[in-house]
């Protein structure tokens, strides 16, 4: 039987730096073997050379370091490590790897800085890193990445600010970076990533006005700004919006109007906020509408009738608001909603014949 190849050595020098090895990898990667491209658990190889083309091994338990070897695998086109234990730092060799199409490091321990050097990886077209404990900032040069298509940050500790060349990434789709401590605004050079279908920047320490650049992104479909600071929600020709959040924003000043322009939007969230003035009628518009939650606001006059137009509506909430008036009749024979919250509030006449749960 011939010498275990050179990738199959570098597999197992990976082993060296692993505290908890799962039984299924310790029988099948084995050193007498010529390749591990037959038999060895999480690995895969190209057809023809027997070179490793992908390792995955999501969701075995694993716990130790990722050492730098991982870099000797110079053929890898995919790594999925998600839902382990590894810890330490992600080593910097990865940035070698420059076949890498998908990495995929999320639901680990990962400690320290996210390395520059990832930003060498110019054939990666999907990053997830999240739910780790990365800290420091976002390095600019993951922005460089010609193909990046998806990258997950979120859940970690980064601190900074969105990186200033974000208007670089001319095929981003997925962009989350919720759950860190990044500050700073949004830049308006985001609007030049034409390509973006999802943006999530909730739960961060961002300030300022959302840029009239969003208007450029005609394929925006959720957007998400929630618990930031003073972020006025603004729309334009985002057609496609499905879902807007912007809950505990400090948000103060109207509901604006233009919401009837989104004929796409099935959620709204604007809740905890500072809110005032009247409901927009125009709100009617929104038929796609599913969820309308404007809680906690300071909003007064009467629930708009064209509310009841709505007919996809399932969940209304307009509790603890200034809202007088009569409820509108017409929020009764609604067959679609199943919640209504209107409670908190200073409505006055009779309740609706609901054949659902209000409070």
């Amino acid at each position: 039987m011939s010498a275990l190849n050179s990738d199959g050595k570098t597999l197992l020098s990976l082993l060296r730096h692993w505290t908890l090895i799962p039984p299924s990898i310790k029988s099948s990667w084995n050193a007498s073997h010529s390749t591990p491209c037959s038999s060895w658990v999480g690995v895969q190889c190209d057809g023809k050379n027997q070179f490793v083309v992908s390792l995955n091994l999501s969701g075995y338990g694993i716990s130790g370091h990722l050492g730098p070897e991982i870099s000797h695998l110079n053929h890898l086109r995919t790594i999925d490590l998600s839902m382990n234990r590894f810890s330490g730092p992600i080593p910097s060799e990865l940035g070698n790897s420059s076949l890498l199409e998908l990495l995929d490091l999320s639901v680990n321990n990962f400690t320290g800085q996210i390395p520059e050097s990832l930003g060498n990886l110019y054939r990666l077209s999907y990053m997830s890193l999240y739910r780790n404990s990365l800290t420091d900032t976002i390095p600019e040069s993951l922005f460089t990445i010609p193909h990046l298509q998806t990258i997950y940050l979120n859940n970690n500790g980064l601190t900074g600010t969105i990186p200033s060349n974000v208007g670089n990434m001319s095929e981003i789709k997925i962009l989350w970076l919720y759950g860190n401590q990044l500050s700073g605004t949004i830049l308006p050079s985001i609007g030049n990533c034409t390509s973006l279908q999802e943006i999530y920047l909730n739960e961060n320490q961002l300030v300022g006005s959302l840029p009239e650049s969003l208007d450029y992104l005609e394929h925006l479909a959720y957007f998400d700004v929630s618990s930031n600071m003073k972020y006025p929600p603004a729309f334009g020709n985002c057609s496609s919006l499905t879902a807007f959040a912007a809950v505990s924003c400090a948000l103060s000043g109207p509901i604006p109007s233009s919401f009837d322009q989104l004929s796409w939007l099935t959620i709204l969230y604007l809740s905890d906020n500072h809110l005032s003035g009247k409901i927009p009628r125009e709100l009617g518009n929104c038929k796609s509408l599913v969820d309308l939650r404007i809680e906690e606001n300071q909003l007064e006059g009467e629930i708009p009738s064209q509310i009841t137009e709505l007919k996809q509506l399932r969940n209304l909430s307009l509790s603890e608001n200034h809202l007088t008036g009569v409820i509108p009749q017409g929020l009764g024979i609604n067959s679609s909603l199943e919640h209504v919250d209107l409670s908190d509030n200073m409505l006055t006449g009779p309740i609706p014949s609901f054949g659902l749960e209000i409070i």
